[in-house]
């Protein structure tokens, strides 16, 4: 099986990928006070608190991709 080398989806520029690079993310979501739901993501070696503070926020279609039971929860999503 082949080493992988892990790198920063943030801090690494576009122009340095090379082949064997590896990126892999973390994704929170969290359930708001509201009726409602959001999902953040960032570095996987942030803390799950981190990425749900100040992560990116996904859009509503790629959230409810990855959390289907949010999804069908029936909360809606806070965009």
């Amino acid at each position: 099986m082949p080493q992988y080398n892990f790198r920063n989806l943030v801090t690494t520029d576009p122009g340095s990928v090379v082949q064997g690079d590896a990126f892999a993310v973390k994704i929170v979501a969290v359930v708001g006070y509201g009726d409602d739901w959001a999902a953040y993501h960032g570095p996987s070696d942030w803390s799950d608190q981190m990425v749900a503070e100040s992560g990116d926020k996904l859009s509503k279609t790629a959230a409810e991709a990855v959390f289907y039971v949010m999804a069908a929860s029936g909360r809606h999503y806070r965009e």
